[in-house]
């Protein structure tokens, strides 16, 4: 969809027309409910972080600049809304993982050549402990910088980039034992 086309959709969401609004979820759902379901646990949990997402981008449509294409903007409210519902359920706990051991996961039989490879991908993340979880998506592909990362979550970059680094270990020792 053009960028002229979201903002004459965009104008008539802000009337409050709710065919207007529904096309504009219709639009974007398979894309943002992509980034509730990395930072979810499960199907259940991210549909609500899609559902927050989405009641969100409508309530606050009226500070989007378009100026900013609007997929980055609506990603960037759901991004904001899987980290406040990760803080308000989970109540995560970075820590200093210097001497810290994770157990392996016991059953993970994923052949990457057959099945959808990125299912398999965001899968493998998903079994990630949660603070790497969280601290890898918002670094390894929402692409934000750990000064960045360290202000929305409110934790030191020392901390955060330890939590990436064994989170890259980990998926990429994964990976290597279902590829060889």
């Amino acid at each position: 969809m053009k960028e002229k086309e979201n903002i004459k959709l965009i104008k008539q969401c802000l009337r409050g027309k709710r065919q207007a609004q529904f096309e504009l979820y219709e639009l974007h759902k398979v894309y943002l409910f992509g980034i509730c379901r990395r930072y979810g646990k499960s199907v259940v949990e991210a549909e609500d972080m899609l559902q927050e997402s989405f009641y969100k981008i409508l309530r606050d449509l009226k500070q989007y600049n378009h100026k900013v294409p609007l997929k980055a903007w609506m990603s960037r409210v759901t991004i904001n809304t899987c980290l406040m519902h990760i803080r308000k359920f989970k109540k995560l706990k970075y820590t200093e993982l210097f001497d810290t051991q994770f157990d392996e996961i016991r059953g993970f039989d994923m052949d990457l050549m057959s099945q959808n490879r990125a299912k398999a991908i965001i899968y493998l993340i998903q079994t990630l402990p949660e603070t790497q979880q969280t601290v890898f998506n918002l670094k390894g592909i929402d692409g934000y910088s750990f000064a960045e990362i360290s202000n929305m979550l409110q934790v030191k970059e020392a901390t955060l980039r330890s939590h990436y680094l064994r989170a890259r270990k980990r998926l990429q020792s994964l990976l290597n034992k279902e590829l060889n």
